[in-house]
């Protein structure tokens, strides 16, 4: 997959429509519940990530990029997880070759995710 193309695709929407499907009358809106927690603890993740791979530390790069796989797959930031697939393989198996630039096509996508998703919580917003 190339960069440069727009944020439509950064989210997955039928991962969406499925938390949609978890909403409760009466509770708190499911995405922006959702979307806001890991719009606030994924810039964490990144932040970790940029530093294990600095530092060349494969045993933080493998925790911090499969802690941000799993939120970003929640979220249906499909293409944020794969690429966090990657690097936390990478990282499991000390072969850190790349892992730099790789992180920098994350950093990338996250920002795509971020404003996909900040642009979906506050089209739910009345």
């Amino acid at each position: 997959m190339s960069e440069g193309f727009g944020t439509s695709d950064a989210l997955d929407r039928s991962v969406l429509d499925s938390l949609k499907e978890l909403q409760e009358d009466g509770d708190p809106d499911i995405i922006e519940e959702v979307g806001g927690l890991f719009l606030k603890h994924s810039p964490d993740k990144i932040t970790a990530i940029k530093k294990a791979t600095a530092s060349g530390d494969a045993k933080g790069l493998q925790i911090a990029s499969h802690s941000l796989k799993s939120s970003s797959a929640y979220v249906g930031a499909m293409r944020l997880s794969s690429i966090s697939k990657s690097l936390e393989d990478m990282a499991r198996s000390g072969n850190l070759e790349g892992a730099s630039q790789k992180a920098s096509i994350l950093v990338a996508e996250y920002e795509r995710v971020k404003i996909a998703l900040e642009a979906e919580i506050s089209a739910r917003r009345p």
